[in-house]
């Protein structure tokens, strides 16, 4: 990327424009936008708290998976959630959305293999100065997409491997299979036509029709619970030696 940042501004595609009229400092004060219950945005802030928290456990588990070589364990998981749950209250509070775990985190430290908590500090801290400060948010936008792009091609490769193997770790039963296949179909399918959601209100095109973890969580989830559980070989056999102890 620094190479990339270097070569751009040779060629003239960097301009400081927005840098200097950026603010320093800036804080969004708390309850900006009032407090209101609608039972409309209640059911939508619940879809999309579950799917955000249904990702975060795709995301630890690749994260300890691809750092750590091992899955992580019932504290990790449970800490994660709940600090992203406590992270998501905060954001409300300020007038945002459920905050998400962000995937290509993953993949660049399944790429890296960093995962020491300086590190991750670090990371943390100048996240936080790009909220705060923006004259530091803007001068990070002056990258060009094309070298975001050039640097991030092999994160979400990462990302799409690591995705596979957590897949292929359980056998390719007709059963597994079925609810990943039609998962993804779907979750890419509605992106894709997404005209087919004209018919609904907005506050569904806006959950349904704008990501397709939306879909593919809720998919994926419904047919894990309503389709019947493959019999494994060790109950076959068992099964077949009860039949033949009764006959």
């Amino acid at each position: 990327m620094i190479f990339g940042y270097i070569a751009a501004l040779a060629m003239g595609m960097v301009s400081f424009e927005n840098v200097g009229a950026a603010g320093w400092f800036q804080f969004t004060m708390p309850m900006h936008f009032g407090m209101k219950f609608e039972l409309t945005s209640i059911i939508s802030m619940l879809i999309m708290y579950v799917v955000s928290s249904v990702e975060a456990i795709g995301d630890f588990t690749s994260t300890a998976g691809g750092g750590l070589d091992r899955e992580p364990t019932r504290r990790e998981m449970c800490g994660g959630i709940i600090g992203n749950g406590i992270a998501s209250i905060i954001g409300a509070f300020m007038g945002g959305l459920p905050t998400a775990t962000f995937s290509q985190n993953v993949g660049i430290v399944i790429m890296t293999r960093v995962v020491n908590r300086c590190v991750l500090g670090l990371a943390a801290v100048i996240i936080l100065a790009a909220g705060f400060i923006p004259k530091f948010a803007s001068l990070l936008t002056t990258i060009p997409s094309c070298v975001l792009g050039g640097a991030t091609v092999s994160v979400f490769a990462m990302i799409t491997m690591t995705g596979i193997k957590l897949i292929t770790k359980e056998k390719l039963t007709a059963r597994n299979t079925s609810v990943v296949g039609i998962a993804v179909a779907l979750g890419i399918g509605v992106i894709q036509a997404n005209g087919c959601l004209a018919l609904f209100p907005d506050w569904a095109k806006t959950i349904f029709g704008e990501s397709a973890v939306v879909i593919a969580t809720i998919t994926a989830v419904t047919l894990n619970l309503i389709l019947p559980e493959e019999e494994t070989q060790e109950e076959e056999v068992q099964e077949n030696a009860v039949q033949m102890n009764v006959s």
